[in-house]
C-alpha cells in the first residue's frame, strides 16, 4: 500500500478536528489553557498562581502575569538540577538550548507529553504536505538538524538541539523513511559532516529535503561542485573519505552502512559528462518538494534554490522555535500557517505596545490582517504567558483562525541564518573586546549584511590612531566574546553559515555629525540613541569609512 495513502489516513481525523477547531479557536483555546492547567495545579508554579481556581482566560490574564526567560530562568535553573514539580507535573527528560538576551544559552524544558503535543503539530504539516504531494514518500527524506546532546545537566538530563532531539526520537516505523543516520549530526567538524550529509544523501533518490534555514541548503550545494569527484569516488567503492574528521565510533557506524555502487557512481559521471555540472536536479530528478523557513530575513536564499533545485516548491515549516511549535502551513504558497490552536494557548502584544506601561495582551479572535504583533504563549512544557520574543503578521484567516507569519526577532535583534543576535550581545561584545585591549572607543553599530555570504559589519570610531594589527586584534576578540555571549552566533559561524565578521572604521568626528543631523531633523537630544545593531546595511552610508579589517 503507498505510504502516502497511508499517511493521510493515519492523520485524516486529526487534521478534521482541527479545521473543525478552527472555526471557533476561543473555545479550543480555552480548552487547552484549561487543560494545562489541570494537569499542572499541584506544581510550585501553580500553587502559586492558583491554577486550580482559574476557571476562564479571563482569569488567568489576571491571576497570572506575563513572563520571559529572565522570569521562569531560577525556576528552570531548579529543574536542571533534578527538582520536580516546579512548572510541570511531568518530568523533563531534555532541555532544548536556544539563545537569550543577556545569556549564552537558555534551557527550555522538554517532557514527553509536551514533545507529543508538538508533534501533533508536525503530523498536520505532514498531513497537509502527502495531500498536496502524494509522491513525496516514494524516495527517501534528507533532514538536517543540528547535535541532539551537547552535555547533561547536574542531575543527568541531556540537552542541545531541539531539532536533533525530534530526528533522534522518530517513531521506529517513519525512521527508515529517512536518508541519513542520527550520527552523522554528531560529528563536531562542520565540514567532515556537510560532507558527509551529500556522500549519504546523493547516493539515494530523495524526493524531499527538510531544515530550517535556506542558507543550509545553499551552502550545501555550494560545496558539491568542491567535493564531487571524491564524493563519486566513495560511492563507486562504497568508503568513506579517510581524510574526514570523524570520531572513530561515529565513523564505524556510518561505514557499517555502506557497499560499493558502481551504478550510482555512474549515473553521476554520466551527468557531470553530458551537463558540465553536478546539481540536486540532475541527480535527484524525483524531488517533490523542499521544507525551509520562507519568512523573515530567509527570503534572499530562496532565490537561490532554483539555480540548484529548478521549479521545485517550497514550504514553510511555519513559525517553530525551542518553546513553541506555533502554525501549520496548509500549502506552499506564501510563508504563512494557521495558528496551532490546539498545542499551544496564544495571546498576542501589539508590536507598539511593546515599551508601554499598560500593554494589551489580545486573543486570536481579536487580531487584524497586516498587523504586527508579540507571540506570547502558554505550553504543554511548562511556560506560561511566555513572551518568545518572536514578531509575527496575520496574512488572513482559516476559517476565524489567524494565519500567521514570523517577521522577525525582537526589536533589538537579528537573525540572517538563525543566529538571533540581540543589541545586549553586540554591546557586551564590544564593550569587553575594547576593555581586553584597553581602547576607547567612541561609537559602534553592528550591521547585517545579507548575501550569499551573510555577515555582520563592525562600525567602529576610535579615540586615537590604531595600528591595523591592534584593529584586526580587536576585530578578533569581538568575535570571540560574541561566541561567548550566544552560543547560536558561534554554531553559524563554525558551520560556515555566516561568513567572517568585517571591521570598518569610521573617520573621526563622523558620529557627532550623524547626531547633530538626526537631532535637526527633529529626534529629542536626550532621546537620541544610535543603533548599536541594525539590520540596515544601508546605515554604514551615513559615515565615511577610512579603513576596513577582515579577518579568515
Amino acid at each position: 500500500m503507498n505510504l502516502t495513502y497511508l499517511l493521510i489516513k493515519t492523520f485524516v481525523f486529526k487534521a478534521r478536528r482541527f479545521e473543525n477547531a478552527t472555526r471557533s479557536p476561543i473555545k479550543a483555546q480555552e480548552k487547552v489553557l484549561i487543560d494545562y492547567l489541570a494537569r499542572n495545579k499541584d506544581t510550585e508554579y501553580g500553587r502559586t498562581y492558583g491554577f486550580s481556581g482559574i476557571r476562564s482566560i479571563a482569569e488567568y490574564q489576571r491571576k497570572v502575569p506575563p513572563s520571559d526567560c529572565a522570569s521562569l530562568k531560577s525556576y528552570i535553573e531548579r529543574m536542571t538540577k533534578g527538582e520536580g514539580n516546579i512548572l510541570t507535573a511531568d518530568k523533563p527528560v531534555f532541555f532544548g538550548l536556544t539563545s537569550g538576551t543577556t545569556a549564552r544559552h537558555k534551557f527550555i524544558p522538554v517532557t514527553k507529553y509536551s514533545r507529543d503535543k508538538k508533534r501533533e503539530c508536525a503530523d498536520l504539516w505532514s498531513y497537509y504536505i502527502a495531500c498536496d504531494h502524494p509522491a513525496i514518500l516514494e524516495g527517501k527524506i534528507l533532514a538536517i538538524v543540528n547535535t541532539d546532546v551537547e552535555g547533561f545537566t547536574e542531575s543527568g538530563i541531556p540537552y542541545g538541539a531541539e531539532s536533533g532531539h525530534g530526528y533522534n526520537n522518530l517513531p521506529l516505523p517513519v525512521r527508515h523513511l529517512y536518508a541519513l543516520p542520527w550520527q552523522v549530526f554528531n560529528i563536531p567538524d562542520y565540514e567532515s559532516r556537510y560532507y558527509c550529509i551529500l556522500r549519504l544523501g546523493i547516493e539515494q533518490n530523495i524526493t524531499t529535503l527538510a531544515t530550517l534555514n535556506p542558507s543550509t541548503i545553499v551552502l550545501l550545494c555550494q560545496k558539491i561542485d568542491v567535493w564531487k569527484d571524491r564524493i563519486i569516488a566513495d560511492i563507486e567503492n562504497g568508503t568513506l573519505s579517510k581524510d574526514l574528521k570523524i570520531p572513530e565510533d561515529v565513523r564505524g557506524s556510518i561505514t557499517r552502512t555502506l557497499k560499493a555502487n558502481p551504478k550510482r557512481a555512474g549515473e553521476l559521471k554520466d551527468i557531470l559528462k553530458e551537463k558540465g555540472e553536478l546539481l540536486p536536479k540532475y541527480f535527484w530528478p524525483d524531488m517533490q518538494l523542499i521544507e525551509c523557513w520562507k519568512g523573515g530575513t530567509v527570503k534572499l536564499y530562496l532565490k537561490e534554490l532554483p539555480k540548484y533545485f529548478g521549479q521545485t516548491p517550497v514550504r514553510d515549516f511555519g513559525c517553530l522555535s525551542t518553546e513553541a511549535r506555533s502554525s501549520i502551513p496548509m500549502s506552499d504558497e506564501g510563508a504563512g500557517g494557521v495558528l496551532a490552536i490546539n498545542t499551544n494557548f496564544y495571546e498576542f502584544l501589539p508590536k507598539e505596545d511593546i515599551d508601554k506601561k499598560d500593554k494589551r495582551f489580545l486573543l486570536c479572535d481579536q487580531l487584524e490582517k497586516g498587523r504586527e504583533y508579540f507571540l506570547i504563549v502558554t505550553t504543554p512544557g511548562g511556560l506560561y504567558r511566555y513572551n518568545i520574543d518572536d514578531i509575527i503578521t496575520v496574512d488572513g484567516f482559516f476559517n476565524k483562525t489567524p494565519v500567521i507569519e514570523f517577521v522577525q526577532k525582537g526589536l533589538n535583534a537579528v537573525s540572517m541564518t538563525g543566529e538571533k543576535l540581540y543589541e545586549s550581545h553586540v554591546n557586551n561584545a564590544v564593550n569587553l573586546a575594547a576593555e581586553k585591549h584597553k581602547l576607547i572607543v567612541r561609537f559602534f553599530s553592528a550591521c547585517a549584511e545579507i548575501g550569499v555570504s551573510p555577515r555582520y559589519i563592525f562600525l567602529v570610531e576610535f579615540n586615537e590612531e590604531l595600528t591595523r594589527d591592534k584593529k584586526e586584534a580587536l576585530l578578533r576578540s569581538i568575535e570571540e566574546e560574541l561566541y561567548n555571549q550566544n552560543s547560536e552566533y558561534e554554531y553559524a559561524r563554525r558551520s560556515e553559515l555566516l561568513a567572517p565578521p568585517v571591521l570598518k572604521v569610521v573617520r573621526r568626528g563622523d558620529f557627532e555629525k550623524y547626531r547633530a543631523r538626526k537631532i535637526s531633523e527633529g529626534t529629542r537630544d536626550s532621546q537620541f540613541k544610535a543603533p548599536e545593531l541594525t539590520s540596515d546595511p544601508a546605515f554604514q552610508e551615513n559615515f565615511n569609512i577610512e579603513d576596513v579589517i577582515t579577518i579568515k
